[in-house]
């Protein structure tokens, strides 16, 4: 491997939300004191956003369950808002093998305009995973929890 190209994988941003919806790729990265919200293709960004705590225009939301939890991060631009979600539910242990219930996890996308939904979209068979990162904290609190239920 060459040096350029193991700074260029060093310096890459570790993402916070990572996941194929349809075609298209959902990622949220940590850059500095701020999140960034990236859609689109390999080739081509549809939609980029940046925001930090401060700015007015991201949200954190968290629901902690006895075995699980839902978080979302909302990014706002203008009229819209766009909500990544993730949901995660441990497995039970029954008695048998059919008592017990598998691990849940899935994830997704919210479109928001003037605060209708005007679209959902779930990630694909992976889960988009979002542990809980330390910049979660200085972010102010979404009211409202969204994590839709399938």
């Amino acid at each position: 491997m060459s040096l350029f190209l193991a700074l260029a994988l060093a310096g890459a941003p570790e993402p916070v939300f990572d996941c194929a919806i349809g075609a298209r790729r959902l990622t949220v990265t940590q850059q500095g004191k701020a999140l960034v919200y990236r859609y689109g293709t390999g080739r081509k960004v549809e939609l980029r956003l940046v925001a930090d705590a401060a700015s007015g225009r991201l949200f954190y939301h968290r629901t902690l369950y006895a075995r699980g939890e839902d978080q979302t991060l909302r990014f706002v631009n203008g009229d819209y808002s766009y909500i990544v979600y993730a949901h995660w539910t441990a497995p039970s242990m029954g008695m048998t093998e059919e008592g017990g219930s598998p691990e849940i996890a899935y994830g997704g996308l919210i479109i928001l305009k003037d605060g209708t939904q005007i679209s959902s979209r779930r990630c694909n068979d992976e889960g988009g995973d979002m542990r809980e990162w330390p910049i979660f904290k200085t972010l102010p609190v979404d009211e409202e929890n969204r994590v839709p239920t399938f």
